[in-house]
């Protein structure tokens, strides 16, 4: 897979809101700070623009953290299709790219896996 086809450029709609602290420029100062996106930029005043990494981050991802920070995403069906396929896509690209995810686990405490072996030991012999 060549670099360029690592990363994502997508288009996030916001529903309209009176209120600055829910528009396009707040949440670009959310995702700014998070690591994978490359560039998160208002593209009006109720839509951003954001380029991340695939490897990283997915669009689901990025659409499940602003719900839970409570910017509201429009719900047409033509941005709902088109969030779905987005989505659909990545997974795909994200199979096909054989990411080791080994990397992103938290190491198995060896203890633990001891007194698994041991208890399997004494069950053998009762």
């Amino acid at each position: 897979m060549e670099e360029a086809d690592q990363y994502r450029c997508r288009l996030i709609n916001l529903k309209h809101s009176g209120d600055p602290d829910y528009q396009a420029e707040a949440a670009c100062e959310v995702l700014a700070n998070i690591d994978g996106i490359i560039l998160a930029a208002p593209f009006s005043k109720h839509s951003v623009h954001i380029i991340y990494a695939l490897d990283r981050l997915t669009f689901e991802i990025i659409i499940e953290l602003l719900d839970e920070l409570n910017f509201e995403l429009q719900d047409s069906i033509l941005v709902s299709l088109r969030n779905t396929i987005y989505c659909y896509l990545e997974d795909n690209a994200r199979a096909n790219m054989h990411l080791d995810v080994t990397e992103f686990q938290e190491p198995e405490d060896e203890s633990q896996a001891v007194s698994q072996d041991s208890d399997k030991y004494w069950e053998d012999y009762r």
